[in-house]
């Protein structure tokens, strides 16, 4: 059995530090599962091995073991999600939790969008976003993926969203440009 360590890192996109233990490794990106500032487990987050900065063993580990053991918590199953790429994130993760938190803190900092993943294809994904309120959209969103720096799930605010929020919607059909075939120049 694989020993596992409280670790935490810093990122140049947030202050303080992250905590959690590492429950994964790609070639490009590593999950953790997250463990807040109250001590409580708070879903799997995956982050560019890039930005990680800082990473060491997490103090006073035996106190937040502890404290998570009488709160009954034990440690959540690692999800079967594949860490390649955002892509792969996304494609594997999508059809094990309901919402996923996707960040793309270089291009604008400090926004995340929440949603349902419809499909992952062309360097794009396909998303049926749920607002703050827990009201779902009913057209699909575009996001691309190479501007993508993190993505969460499981956490205890997708869990809240989706409590209110239910199940999304059936999608309206999104407003997609018509492709062209090469052969259609006439």
């Amino acid at each position: 059995m694989q020993e596992r360590r409280l670790v935490r890192f810093h990122r140049r996109f947030e202050d303080g530090w992250v905590r959690g233990y590492v429950v994964g490794v790609g070639p490009a990106f590593l999950m953790l599962c997250e463990v807040n500032d109250h001590i409580h487990y708070n879903g799997f987050g995956c982050y560019r091995l890039a930005d990680v900065k800082n990473l060491e063993p997490a103090p006073y580990p035996e106190f937040v073991e502890a404290a998570l053991e009488k709160r009954g918590e034990a440690l959540p199953e690692t999800p079967a999600v594949a860490l390649n790429s955002i892509g792969d994130i996304l494609a594997t993760a999508g059809p094990l939790f309901p919402v996923v938190t996707v960040h793309a803190e270089a291009a604008k900092p400090g926004v995340c969008y929440i949603g349902a993943i419809i499909s992952v294809e062309g360097g794009v994904v396909w998303m049926q976003d749920i607002d703050p309120g827990a009201v779902w959209e009913r057209e699909p969103t575009a996001r691309q993926l190479d501007t993508m720096t993190r993505v969460d799930f499981g956490g205890g605010y997708e869990t809240a969203l989706t409590l209110v929020g239910g199940a999304p919607p059936a999608p309206v059909e999104a407003k997609r440009a018509p492709l062209r075939l090469v052969a259609d120049n006439g």
